[in-house]
């Protein structure tokens, strides 16, 4: 029986592109701008971008015609869980900018990426702006080694066969939206993990110390520290993560480690707390 994905996950390449910053700085795209960055045919793309502004998900500026993100979709947004844990983090990711002196973030695993799902900024930022919203390969993040460390052995197993060995996309996959040189080198180049049993060591290290550490895994000249945030089943949900420059932090990743960890703990805490009331 066939289960008709092909139309949603062409919604869908129209809803990713249409949410880039970039588009969003412009007021959104036409019709044919829309159908060039996604590699598809103009009519259909018309015909998609018709269905989901009359069921509010766009919405069309009157005189230049361009389709933009709809109300609906926001109201959904915020049903979400990483809206939800958004909410409970944005406090203590705070404290921790105060604490740290640098931006705080609250992530999730999607597959084999991680996506910044906050991020409270200092007064300086440590990374390229580009890399902002963008998902990032999990195994070089810190954030994607302290959620990893949760999983079983059999699950890790699982998320390596499926995620752990960098494969190009077919020949005729629509480009992804704000797909820069930078994260193209990022997700091809294997980091420091190219094993399964390279993994399983570094997941290892992260259960005995509580956090996780990436050196300049990402930018050479910055250190990630990370915690994973659980739910009362013991489930990963997201973590929290803080990065400094590695010349100012010296050897001294137990400092940030204890912070995140810190921190983690409390929103874990607080999605315990919510449960149970």
């Amino acid at each position: 029986m066939s289960t008709h994905t092909s139309g949603l996950v062409r919604d869908l390449d129209v809803l990713e592109l249409l949410g880039s910053e970039e588009v969003f700085e412009q007021g959104g795209l036409g019709v044919q701008d829309i159908a060039s960055e996604t590699g598809r045919d103009k009519a259909q793309i018309s015909r998609v971008c018709r269905t989901l502004y009359e069921v509010g998900l766009l919405v069309r500026h009157p005189v230049t015609k361009k389709y933009a993100l709809g109300h609906r979709l926001y109201a959904m947004a915020l049903r979400t869980r990483e809206a939800h844990l958004a909410a409970l983090a944005q406090r203590t990711l705070l404290e921790l900018v105060v604490q740290a002196e640098e931006s705080a973030h609250l992530t999730v695993l999607r597959g084999g990426g991680v996506l910044t799902v906050r991020t409270e900024l200092s007064q300086h930022t440590l990374r390229d702006g580009s890399m902002s919203g963008v998902t990032l390969p999990a195994l070089r993040t810190a954030s994607g080694r302290a959620i990893l460390a949760t999983y079983s052995d059999s699950e890790l197993t699982a998320w390596w066969e499926e995620h752990g060995i960098w494969r190009p996309p077919p020949e005729d996959a629509p480009k992804l939206p704000r797909e820069t040189p930078q994260l193209r080198r990022l997700r091809r180049q294997p980091g420091s993990i190219r094993s399964l049993t390279g993994l399983k060591r570094v997941v290892r290290r992260v259960r005995n110390v509580g956090y996780a550490v990436s050196v300049g895994e990402l930018n050479p000249n910055i250190v990630d520290a990370a915690a994973a945030i659980v739910d009362p089943t013991g489930t990963a949900v997201g973590a929290i993560a803080v990065g400094a420059v590695r010349e100012r932090i010296g050897g001294h990743y137990e400092l940030m480690g204890e912070a995140v960890t810190t921190h983690a703990r409390r929103i874990s805490e607080i999605l315990g707390s919510a449960v149970a009331d």
